[in-house]
Parts: C-alpha cells; structure tokens; sequence
C-alpha cells in the first residue's frame, strides 16, 4: 500500500488548498465532529432566530424538507429557505437545545435534537411551552472548498409542555 502524502509536503508542493475556517477541504471524509459543529450552527442560528446564519449552511440549491413528500413544506435554494426561517422563528422564544451523537456514513448524516421553546402559535394555553423532538437526515457537498448541506429532511414530533429526553438519548 502506497503512503499518502502528508499535508505539510503537499503545501510545499503548491498542491494543498486550505478551506475555510472550520470546514473540511474536499478530499477528506465527512465526520462526526464536522456534523455535530455544523448542528451546532443550525442550532445556534435557530435559538438566535438569525435566518442569514442559518441560510449560509446550506448550498444555494440546497433542498429543505420541513415534512418530507409534501410540497407544501418543502423549499428549494436559499432565498427560500430563508424565508421560511424567518416565518417559523418569529413567534418563538426562550429556544433551547440538545443535540445527539450523529450518525455518518459517506456524505450523508443523521442527527437527533431536542429543541424546547415558547411558541403561542403551536401551544396558546398556558405559558406556551413546546418540545420538539427531531432527526434530520442531512446530505453534505462541497461549494467553493467549503462542505454545505445540500438536503436536509426533517423528522419531528411536537410536544406541548416542556420535557426531558429519556435516559440514553442522543448516543450513537
């Protein structure tokens, strides 16, 4: 079995191109630890309600799948998915997160969240408390040197009231 390079003689090569801060360049694999940073951003964006944060994790013709096989909760691109941030978000509050282990195999991930927010809209008595229970499946390429997420379909359950993940959740 032939060696591979190093990266140090590869950049003495000229042959290495560095990706952006925190990204994998394209010829390594994708990991547990680049998904579960990439979850992390999406997260944060979300408990932020920072919609710009949360379009620049996905490609520009990345597809969203909010309910997978209904069109009418399915976004494409962008400008799109932006717009559907901003919608969701607005009425929620107090958002806090946990996310599992993710599960990766090739370019595509698994990662389970558990969101728990105010939300009147979805829960108007009391004082509007709601968890989601989630697992998005999320395919990953590469844009430029930098690893986006070009699809990501969502499976939830929604909660009213706030509640705690059972013993073990989230390992992989």
């Amino acid at each position: 079995m032939t060696p591979r390079p190093t990266r140090r003689s590869l950049f003495r090569a000229g042959q290495a191109v560095a990706a952006p801060s925190g990204e994998q360049p394209r010829s390594q694999a994708l990991t547990r630890a680049f998904v579960s940073r990439w979850t992390t951003a999406y997260l944060e964006a979300w408990r932020t309600k920072d919609a710009a944060a949360a379009v620049r994790l996905f490609t520009p013709d990345a597809l969203y799948e909010v309910v997978p096989g209904d069109a009418s909760q399915t976004y494409r691109g962008r400008d799109a998915i932006g717009r559907y941030w901003r919608d969701v978000t607005s009425g929620q509050s107090d958002i806090g997160y946990r996310q599992g282990t993710p599960v990766v195999t090739g370019d595509r991930a698994a990662v389970e969240m558990w969101v728990t927010l105010r939300a009147p809209a979805a829960n108007p008595d009391g004082d509007h408390w709601i968890t989601l229970i989630e697992t998005n499946i999320l395919t990953f390429g590469i844009v430029r040197s930098e690893r986006l997420c070009t699809r990501n379909s969502e499976y939830w359950i929604l909660r009213t009231g706030r509640h705690e993940p059972p013993q073990g959740w989230g390992r992989a």
